[in-house]
């Protein structure tokens, strides 16, 4: 069972970038709106006979509108748009 252990870095948003590390993520869209969202998937998805699953996020800069979102979405979710617009 492969469990997610990194970001992915060829699916991403285009407003971020990811460490060699693949642990680390950078935000370097304008932060205007909604539109200039960032959204990354994880290397792997959670298996759905994986009960539980924990994961920790640190935020090192909220930026000028403290906009964030975290949460999980679908294969098909649009990761340049906040999820759910």
């Amino acid at each position: 069972m492969d469990l997610p252990t990194a970001w992915n870095l060829d699916d991403k948003s285009t407003h971020l970038s990811v460490d060699s590390s693949g642990l680390r993520v950078n935000y370097e869209g304008l932060g205007e709106s909604y539109k200039d969202s960032g959204a990354i998937r994880a290397n792997n998805p959670i298996p759905p006979q994986c009960k539980l699953f924990y994961f920790e996020v640190d935020i090192i800069d909220e930026g000028k509108t403290k906009i964030i979102g975290i949460g999980f979405c679908e294969k098909e979710v649009d990761l340049n748009i906040m999820p759910g617009n």
